[in-house]
């Protein structure tokens, strides 16, 4: 179906739009799915901009996809679609998700999900003092408890407010493991998907590509002991002779996650230190102001100590769910089977944070910061450190210290995107840094809940067969 005019820039916009996803995409239900989102979209702004309907239009449905916008302005709803579809031609982004998440927030005015100074505040404290009592907190903020706790709720709605912890794998004689890659093509790619599901889903923690379908990123978590981490190593062999073109193994020794309001302004999606950044170089501008740039609160991944089953299924629930209820951990605890006193629980949860196998964190998603990049880059032990407090200054990010340098995943502000994409990847000139690798995630192939290891702990180590690390299908036995 042809795009008629609905104003010049927004017709423009959307016919280049799709001739690109055509261009790029395969036939498939999902474009069709797409057409149809366009079709529907231009629909919907000649009604914004009051213009009359053709008889073809009448035939389509777009309160399907944007009912939830008939109570902003107009005007605002038009402006923030054409910045939108701006942003995601400029970056060539065809995915069906992407392009369908990024059209929909694109028509939510700024303001919905704009961050107030008081939301800022309560946020810093939830990640400088996680463990404060919220009636503490209320005290500070010159709230009471009950608005504290509407403001969280009112956050956990806007952002997607979600609390978490990071867990020391170490502990529970796991290694963590970040493999990068390039796929031999397309059609590679789809079959290591396939893969990852079906063979190692087991021990897989998240896995992702970028938007070429080319690269990709996948974590796995692999028993630390002499059998199981050679055949893992066997069955990386195995895959980068198959499909992929290149590979970069980094086996993670501490984990860092920052979240800084401090050199962010929310109200206008600004970076404000990235002009100083921008004139000494990332590394530089970390180095000459060492002592007074906030750091990323780290978790190193130590040598495993005495467990059991409850110790693993109790980190594995609250990794995901860091503000789960006594009750909702019991419940969980009873579907596994296991029964046992609420104080043994608490006792044992509590002990897991005291020892620091657990740290809680945050995560939140706001137009604001659309963009979410990763770089795995080999360097020198002292750089990793270096790099992991310069992602530390940006709005939002996580970084893992390697035995072969670091990764890093950071949340960006689409302004800034092209300026910390540059500085990270110029920091291959510095002496100490040899690789620089980079990819913008896009489509997330799968993760496994934890939880599925216990039933392979026998109280002294994991029981893992060759059968684990097989892939039948293509003829990979031991």
């Amino acid at each position: 179906m042809a795009i008629v005019s609905v104003s010049s820039e927004a017709a423009n916009l959307l016919v280049a739009l799709k001739d690109n996803i055509h261009e790029t995409m395969p036939s498939s239900p999902e474009l069709t799915e797409i057409d149809s989102l366009l079709d529907n979209l231009r629909v919907y702004a000649k009604r914004v901009k009051g213009l009359p309907l053709d008889e073809e239009d009448y035939q389509l449905e777009p309160h399907r996809y944007f009912d939830g916008m008939a109570g902003v302005p107009r005007e605002r709803v038009y402006n923030s679609l054409l910045r939108r579809l701006r942003v995601i031609l400029r970056f060539n982004i065809t995915s069906f998700q992407k392009v369908t998440r990024d059209l929909l927030e694109g028509l939510a005015p700024e303001e919905v999900d704009r961050i107030s100074g008081r939301e800022i505040r309560l946020l810093s404290l939830l990640y400088q003092r996680p463990d404060t009592p919220q009636a503490q907190m209320a005290k500070e903020l010159r709230i009471s408890l009950p608005t504290l706790r509407k403001d969280i709720e009112i956050l956990e709605e806007k952002i997607g407010l979600r609390f978490a912890n990071l867990i020391d794998w170490g502990r529970f004689k796991l290694r963590l493991y970040g493999v990068f890659f390039i796929t031999k093509g397309v059609d590679a790619s789809k079959n290591f998907q396939k893969i990852l599901q079906e063979n190692m889903s087991t021990y897989l923690s998240s896995a992702v590509f970028d938007t070429t379908l080319l690269r990709g990123f996948a974590g796995f978590k692999i028993p630390d002991q002499g059998k199981p981490l050679k055949l893992f190593n066997q069955q990386l062999e195995f895959l980068e002779d198959n499909y992929f073109e290149v590979m970069q193994v980094h086996d993670i020794k501490k984990y860092y996650q920052s979240v800084c309001f401090d050199h962010f302004d929310y109200d206008t999606s600004t970076w404000l230190v990235e002009g100083d950044v921008s004139a000494l170089g990332l590394l530089n501008f970390v180095r000459e102001n060492w002592t007074i740039l906030p750091k990323p609160k780290g978790l190193p991944v130590t040598i495993a100590r005495p467990f059991d089953e409850l110790d693993f299924y109790l980190a594995s629930f609250l990794v995901g769910d860091g503000h789960a209820s006594m009750k909702k951990i019991q419940n969980r605890l009873a579907s596994v089977g296991i029964d046992v006193p609420r104080t043994t629980v608490s006792t044992r949860k509590s002990r897991l944070f005291k020892e620091g196998t657990l740290r809680p964190y945050f995560v939140f998603s706001t137009p604001q910061l659309p963009f979410f990049i990763s770089f795995a880059i080999r360097c020198e032990p002292y750089i990793s450190e270096q790099l992991a407090v310069a992602v530390a200054q940006m709005p939002m990010a996580f970084a893992q210290i390697t035995n072969i340098g670091c990764i890093v995943h950071v949340f960006v502000p689409s302004r800034s995107l092209g300026t910390i994409m540059n500085l990270l990847s110029l920091t291959l000139e510095d002496e100490g840094v040899h690789e620089v690798w980079q990819m913008q995630q896009f489509h997330n192939v799968g993760s496994a809940d934890p939880a599925i290891l216990a039933p392979k702990w026998n109280g002294s180590y994991w029981n893992w067969s060759e059968e684990e690390f097989a892939i039948p299908s293509l003829g990979f036995e031991f």
